[in-house]
């Protein structure tokens, strides 16, 4: 048997493109960009000396011999997608263990958990907000600066510190002024975000509303200044939806990033288990670290 066989990786990329004849809507299908759908179209031709594609502005169509493949190659992955099925009816549920800090569990990861389920149908999560002697931990989500030094770490985000305030107070400079400043407390201490954020802009305090308040959770900050309360400095990743919706403003261009981030640590034992692989790098993948993930 020949050796010089095309990757199923690039095989797989031109079963889809042969279903919508559509670079574009591959690359949407299999979650990658349509550059990498492109090189792996590419890379399959050049592995076959063999023209697949007609192309053309208004889209693409295959060749006598694409057409030829395409028959034979996505009949195969339906015998390969029935053999899965089969071996999987017979393999017991696996359940992801995560622990995450309450915060980035609630207003990060909580909100991307559609995707997952989508692409792991097979995998049930156990999202943990609190250590426990009791449970084995597959992977956990820290907040801090530094990677771990016995396990394996991978800076998912860097905090982007941003100053917002509700819409009304936004509108009204004079209602502004009224407010207070929020702060978060962590052991009952003010975290520094306004005195780093006022740093960074050189903004004087006296700027600034005089009053203030201080929450235990950032959740409750957040809640507070949505409602009018005052303004807060807090990191976008967390307020994504919020900004969005347009229920948080951002009042000052200024960002303030790092040094604190959220790293995915990974015990050396666990990094070799099949959902272990799969949960880290969906996580990269979401986080925007994995441009171009492999097709799969």
């Amino acid at each position: 048997m020949s050796t010089n066989l095309p990757s199923l990786t690039s095989l797989k990329a031109f079963v889809v493109v042969g279903q919508c004849l559509s670079f574009t809507q591959a690359a949407v299908r299999l979650g990658v960009t349509q550059s990498a759908v492109s090189r792996q179209i590419r890379h399959l031709e050049n592995t076959l000396d063999i023209i697949l594609f007609h192309r053309a502005v208004n889209g693409v169509s295959l060749t006598d011999a694409g057409a030829k493949l395409y028959d034979r190659v996505s009949a195969s992955f339906d015998l390969i997608e029935e053999a899965v099925c089969e071996v999987r009816a017979t393999v017991p549920r696996q359940t992801l263990k995560v622990l995450a800090p309450p915060t980035f569990a609630a207003r990060w990861l909580s909100r991307r958990l559609v995707p997952f389920r989508q692409r792991f149908p097979d995998l049930d999560l156990s999202l943990h907000m609190r250590g426990d002697d009791n449970v084995r931990f597959d992977c956990v989500i820290r907040f801090g600066i530094e990677p771990h030094e016995r396990q394996t770490s991978i800076r998912l985000i860097t905090e982007q510190h941003i100053a917002v305030c509700s819409p009304e107070l936004h509108a009204n400079p004079d209602l502004l002024r009224r407010s207070c400043l929020l702060y978060v407390l962590d052991d009952s201490r003010r975290l520094p975000t306004w005195d780093n954020w006022l740093a960074a802009t050189q903004r004087s305090r006296q700027d600034l509303p005089d009053t203030n308040m201080e929450f235990a959770t950032l959740d409750m900050v957040i809640q507070a200044a949505m409602t009018g309360v005052g303004l807060a400095v807090v990191d976008r990743h967390m307020i994504e939806a919020e900004l969005r919706a347009g229920s948080l403003i951002q009042f000052d261009p200024v960002v303030v990033t790092g040094p604190i981030g959220y790293w995915l640590d990974i015990a050396p034992e666990r990094l070799a288990r099949t959902r272990v692989v799969h949960f880290s790098r969906w996580m990269q993948q979401m986080a925007g670290l994995n441009r171009e993930p492999g097709l799969s």
